[in-house]
């Protein structure tokens, strides 16, 4: 009686867990859109880090006067602080979206959709010498 209750418990947990490996893949095209879209977010957050620690090490600087506020100097030096370290934090936050961009360019370049021959033997009759496959170079 059991048994008659596990196996097919058994055969859910098995078609469900082939179905999750199946949806966890990615294909070649979702692999080069997600490294176009973390290029260009890491592009614009060094740039963009890059251009608030410009702005900011000018805030810092004596000269700067903020439009006809009192106590000028302490306030343009206190944004000038604030937006060098944002700016640092932005540029640096860059790289780790870089190397990722890189890192998924690299994935979709090794899988590859082609005909890969197959090995059955000649004498049977019917199956295709050759069937679709999706491969995935690893260099070791």
């Amino acid at each position: 009686m059991k048994t008659h209750k596990i196996v097919p418990i058994l055969i859910v947990a098995v078609l469900l867990g082939s179905q999750i490996n199946v949806l966890a893949q990615e294909s070649k095209n979702e692999y080069l859109e997600k490294s176009r879209r973390q290029k260009t977010a890491g592009y614009i957050m060094a740039g963009g880090g890059l251009a608030m620690v410009a702005a900011g090490s000018i805030m810092f600087s004596e000269n700067f006067i903020l439009f006809g506020a009192s106590n000028a100097e302490e306030r343009a030096t206190g944004m000038g602080v604030a937006m060098a370290v944002v700016g640092g934090i932005a540029t640096i936050g860059s790289i780790p979206m870089l190397i990722s961009a890189a890192n998924n360019k690299r994935k979709a370049t090794q899988m590859s959709f082609k005909p890969l021959p197959t090995s059955v033997p000649g004498y049977a009759g019917g199956i295709p010498s050759h069937i679709p496959s999706l491969t995935l170079t690893i260099p070791l």
